[in-house]
């Protein structure tokens, strides 16, 4: 309950707290997770980082996501009502964004994260909303047996300006402490929730931060 930015980002601190004491118990056997098709196939290439956010009093430094701009969209998965559009946020440079009309949902291509990537942040559109509307945001990360395992980490409310979206938590970059290599990969899924007919939630940009390993 309650309004302001609070209410949209849920409380998982269950989920990862369960998540931490299993991974405490893994490496105290001295075992490490199994790398599944997430990692595997994740993008671990990077762009240059910048203060993407600072107008919005936001100094962290951020880098695209893999295909964040939505240049080309090789590696993200679209069902059949999600699609790209030509225009996007005046902020970023990009030229195009994700449109989710109702029924939309999309995932972004899997991406490396450790424990120097704690954060997501992108920006997003609702047009022709009546401000009922949500964005639905799961968090996929790979469990210790190397499967793919969703979180649901926040319902965001989109306003009808391009705006940046709340900073999202990606809490399960700790997973990396337990990876032979150092990283492990999220991916984002992005649904659209409680749409009306004609409106549409546009996500433009999506970048992960800080990169403190730089």
């Amino acid at each position: 309950g309650g309004t302001g930015t609070e209410s949209e980002l849920l409380d998982v601190s269950h989920q990862v707290g369960d998540l931490q004491k299993k991974m405490n118990e893994l490496l105290a056997q001295g075992r490490q997770a199994r790398a599944g098709k997430l990692l595997l196939g994740a993008d671990c290439g990077y762009g240059d980082p910048s203060a993407v956010f600072a107008a919005w009093g936001d100094p962290a430094i951020y880098a695209l996501a893999p295909e964040g701009d939505l240049s080309s969209t090789e590696s993200w998965t679209l069902n059949k009502h999600a699609r790209v559009g030509t225009g996007a946020d005046p902020f970023s440079g990009a030229a195009q964004s994700l449109e989710l009309p109702k029924g939309g949902e999309a995932g972004t291509p899997a991406m490396c994260v450790n424990l120097d990537h704690p954060t997501i942040r992108f920006f997003a559109r609702d047009s022709g909303g009546n401000g009922k509307s949500n964005l639905k945001v799961d968090m996929l990360y790979e469990n210790f047996d190397g499967h793919v395992k969703h979180l649901t980490v926040a319902k965001l409310r989109v306003g009808s300006e391009w705006q940046p979206s709340l900073i999202l938590p990606i809490y399960m970059n700790m997973l990396a402490l337990a990876s032979p290599t150092g990283l492990t990969a999220v991916a984002l899924q992005f649904k659209a929730e409680g749409l009306q007919k004609d409106e549409v939630l546009s996500i433009s940009s999506v970048y992960v931060d800080p990169f403190s390993s730089r």
